[in-house]
């Protein structure tokens, strides 16, 4: 039997309260432009967990038929790869590497892409770290030996702590109650053990760490980082895991389509689902989704949520999360690195923003996390945070007044063309990546009243079943190892129920 809902979770806004309903009218699919469609399970969203969820029913469970719906017009999710045209080199923007985990190899095995393991790639190619206050347009001294060495033991610590709770890799699994420490803010976590010099190492995709749980940051920083055995795709290409994807799964792709409306009973769903050429009415048997479980992003879907549904996922805070590509010429703390290749001794990669101002070195957000230094040149990515979703114009104005800033204070200088004139350029952006919301999370008091109990008890309900960063990790190998877990049961579920 399921705990009751506290009360309240019950007090709703109007737009909840409409997403809840699930005595709506008998479901419409209007101009209906092709022949309707009959499958076994229907997948929502083509990111990490759905691309790989339908790719492992196609191997594993071929008599199973599928669809995969994704509303963009290419599947990857956070992978984001961009290629150069005028060198043909590539920059990865989003996802840059992938754990290794049991299974995760055999996957680009399967799809025929090479790749090497850990040591042997990577985004900055074994370049250094350093430090920038870009709220002041500052280039900051590096720590010295004794702070450098007070960081190492604080990560050792976070790491022996971390070893208490193992089961943190397959899932949100742990004792109830709840352990304490589990459902303090990391601020307050890093204090109680003396370990405030790692909170910046572990800051970046975070969000608000006076508000976030160290769950999330043990889940997101689990004993997995620390193994440090990572793939690397060898043409340095993650798009192409997707791209081949696709191909193997042919014509069960749904790309630029989107539901309009989802309706479920005890043994089928019912889509309809606007397509490029038209709309399409689709019978499956289960719903696998994928996206992110939040109300604003599962009302344009049209989904039919029910009270539990909507209860749980209205629990959800959001973390803001952009990925840009970004040329600007003349920066100087990267000069060195570009103009000298085996000059090392300004061998920088990686410019990590902090603010000697605030706790813990912490800039104030929304800011820039870090800059990395791309092969490209003049070619930066810059990941950007915010303690929830801001939109795309707002972003990319605060990260040009950051540019500015740092133009302003000498850090982006003119460049010498073949006459010998200075020319200044304006910073370009070439890519921009939302992976907002990238992790949803919960409030303390939601995880001790047994949210993560009553999350997972969402599976299989209503023929739905559940898989993505929110009920796991925002990881692509963990995540797929937990997918094939929830499409084992899913598969079950058809097979037992007919």
């Amino acid at each position: 039997m399921k705990a009751p809902i506290p009360l309240t979770t019950l007090l709703l806004t109007p737009l909840t309260l409409a997403l809840s309903i699930t005595t709506a009218p008998q479901f419409q699919c209007s101009n209906i432009t092709r022949p309707p469609i009959t499958i076994d399970i229907a997948i929502l969203g083509g990111g990490a967990s759905g691309a790989y969820s339908a790719f492992h029913l196609h191997n594993h469970y071929p008599n199973h038929t599928l669809a995969l719906i994704e509303a963009r017009p290419k599947l990857g999710g956070q992978v984001n790869t961009y290629q150069d045209p005028s060198t043909g080199l590539t920059a990865e923007y989003g996802v840059n590497q992938y754990t290794d985990v049991p299974g995760a190899a055999e996957f680009l095995e399967a799809l025929g892409i090479p790749y090497t393991r850990s040591g042997t790639g990577g985004k900055n190619g074994g370049g250094g770290s350093g430090y920038i206050d870009i709220q002041n347009g500052r280039i900051l001294d590096g720590p010295s030996e004794e702070e450098g060495n007070e960081t190492a033991r604080a990560i050792q610590v976070y790491r022996e702590l971390l070893s208490q709770y193992p089961d943190l890799e397959n899932g949100f699994s742990f004792s109830e109650p709840v352990p304490e420490d589990l459902v303090l803010s990391f601020t307050e976590f890093a204090r109680k053990y003396g370990i405030e010099r790692a909170v910046l190492p572990l800051s970046t995709g975070m969000g608000n760490l006076d508000s976030v749980p160290t769950l999330y940051v043990m889940k997101h920083y689990g004993a997995h980082v620390y193994r440090n055995r990572f793939l690397y795709t060898a043409r340095k290409n993650n798009q192409e895991i997707y791209d081949k994807t696709q191909q193997l799964l042919g014509d069960n792709v749904f790309l630029s389509s989107r539901p309009l409306a989802i309706q479920r009973d005890e043994n089928s769903v019912q889509i309809c689902l606007q397509i490029p050429a038209g709309t399409q009415l689709l019978h499956a048997k289960r719903l696998l989704v994928t996206i992110p479980p939040t109300l604003d992003t599962l009302k344009g879907t049209g989904l039919d949520l029910t009270h539990e549904e909507t209860a749980l996922f209205t629990g959800f805070s959001q973390i803001g999360y952009y990925s840009t590509l970004i040329r600007i010429p003349g920066f100087l703390p990267f000069l060195a690195f570009q103009q000298n290749n085996t000059d090392n001794t300004n061998n920088i990669t990686l410019l990590e923003n902090t603010s000697p101002a605030n706790t813990f070195n912490l800039p104030e957000l929304p800011a820039i996390w870090n800059i990395h230094r791309t092969h490209i040149p003049d070619l930066y990515q810059i990941e950007y945070g915010a303690s929830s979703p801001l939109p795309e114009d707002v972003v990319k104005q605060n990260i040009f007044a950051d540019l500015s800033r740092l133009r302003s204070t000498g850090l982006i200088i003119a460049t010498d063309t073949e006459n010998g004139t200075g020319v200044q350029e304006d910073p370009v952006i070439i890519r921009f990546a939302d992976h907002s919301p990238f992790y949803p999370y919960a409030s303390p008091e939601a995880i001790k009243d047994g949210f993560y109990k009553r999350l997972t008890e969402l599976q299989g309900e209503r023929v739905t079943w559940w898989t993505g960063g929110a009920f796991h990790v925002p990881d692509s190998s963990l995540l797929w190892r937990f997918s094939e877990g929830v499409v084992a049961g899913l598969v079950k579920s058809i097979e037992e129920g007919g």
